[in-house]
């Protein structure tokens, strides 16, 4: 089931459908979670060696609405009532930094993970995070940069708020300053010329160039317009927030443009690494992955098509350490990226198996710790949430 909430959430139904497409929608719908209700325990991508759920090498946390916490294993965290997956607390984006000895992660409605060797440490910003959703981790000058909107399905305090006006200065892009330890809005709306009814749905940053979808609604449908900016000099540069329009350029986009950059390129076109990690996947599944090339810039979708019609989803990334794939059930491939000789060889494992309904996310690597995403589902409503902590030093020494 989980593999087809993952499929749903990154084809942005709510965010990115327009009425005409409701029909096709809900077929496909209809055969994805047919598909996925027949799916067992065991990993359709073969035997390995699990790790077992309690264990020294692990630490499982969990999240309230304030803080997290250390937990024996995630279905004993305390219940929550679900809500959507735009409004909970939960790991949206995760990412290791330019330098390898530390990662991070975005917490919606939270704040920051800073991540290394020594373990999690949450920053907050009650300014920057309520009433809002957080995602879409990229770095500048290895400062993490995210984007904040708000739902219009699903914010219940989305419409008070355009009654109120919203007030111009409202972020589009924030900072975390990993010397300051502070969050520092960039770029607002009214930075992009946006009016109050319009929210970022999505951008894709290849290091110089911005390119945003933007939507709001129009009669009942959503509206969408596209368009690429780029500030005169690094953004990190410009702080504090924004207030001249004039320092960025603008042009007008096109829906195809924008999707050509979004959608997924075809696995031939994959980085090497990412090919070896792939590369004892049988070639009939079909696989979708998105895929952080350690630059900091925006994550880019690669798709196998195989014989099955439902992908596995996976999350990877390359870092100057380590270059990983890990999928929602926990499989696990991973490669020293210093070792170049041809004939080095994939570490496979699989994460401790969670429970029916709940799943693996996104994740970061900090020196030789893994931290991963997990997250009880159902369909486009979220319970409980967290993450792991893994020493990846003593997995791989067991999987040698």
């Amino acid at each position: 089931m989980n593999c087809c909430l993952n499929l749903w959430r990154k084809c942005g139904i709510f965010m990115y459908m327009k009425n005409k497409n409701w029909v096709a929608v809900l077929i496909t719908l209809g055969l994805l979670f047919t598909s996925c209700s027949d799916k067992k325990n065991k990993s359709p991508l073969g035997d390995m060696m699990e790790l077992k759920p309690v264990q020294k090498s692990h630490v499982w946390y969990y999240f309230t609405d304030m803080n997290f916490f250390t937990v024996d294993l995630p279905q004993h965290s305390p219940m929550v009532s679900e809500k959507a997956w735009t409004e909970v607390v939960r790991i949206t984006s995760a990412s290791t930094s330019p330098d390898p000895s530390i990662g991070y992660a975005l917490v919606n409605r939270l704040g920051m993970l800073v991540l290394d060797e020594n373990g999690p440490e949450l920053h907050t910003d009650a300014s920057i995070f309520s009433g809002v959703t957080a995602d879409s981790l990229v770095f500048s000058n290895k400062s993490p940069l995210f984007y904040l909107y708000r739902s219009s399905f699903f914010n219940v305090d989305f419409e008070k708020s355009i009654t109120n006006a919203v007030q111009p200065t409202r972020p589009f892009l924030v900072e975390y300053d990993p010397v300051a330890r502070a969050f520092f809005p960039l770029v607002s709306y009214d930075n992009l010329k946006l009016s109050d009814e319009e929210q970022i749905a999505g951008y894709f940053w290849d290091g110089e160039t911005w390119a945003c979808s933007a939507k709001k609604i129009v009669d009942n449908r959503v509206s969408f317009t596209y368009f690429y900016w780029e500030p005169y000099a690094p953004l990190t540069e410009l702080s504090p927030a924004l207030a001249n329009p004039d320092l960025f350029t603008f042009r007008t986009s096109t829906e195809e443009e924008y999707r050509n950059l979004s959608m997924p390129k075809q696995f031939s076109a994959a980085p090497d690494d990412l090919k070896k990690l792939c590369a004892s996947i049988p070639s009939e599944f079909t696989i979708s992955i998105l895929w952080k090339d350690g630059s900091g810039t925006s994550a880019v979708s690669y798709y196998q098509q195989g014989s099955n019609s439902v992908p596995l989803m996976a999350n990877g990334s390359h870092s100057s350490k380590y270059s990983t794939l890990l999928f929602a059930d926990g499989t696990t491939y991973i490669l020293n990226s210093s070792d170049t000789a041809q004939n080095s060889s994939v570490a496979a494992f699989r994460l401790p198996l969670l429970p029916a309904g709940y799943a693996y996310g996104d994740f970061a690597i900090a020196g030789d710790t893994l931290y991963v995403a997990w997250e009880e589902s159902s369909f486009y409503k979220t319970g409980r949430t967290g993450f792991l902590q893994v020493d990846l030093k003593a997995v791989l020494e067991q999987v040698k």
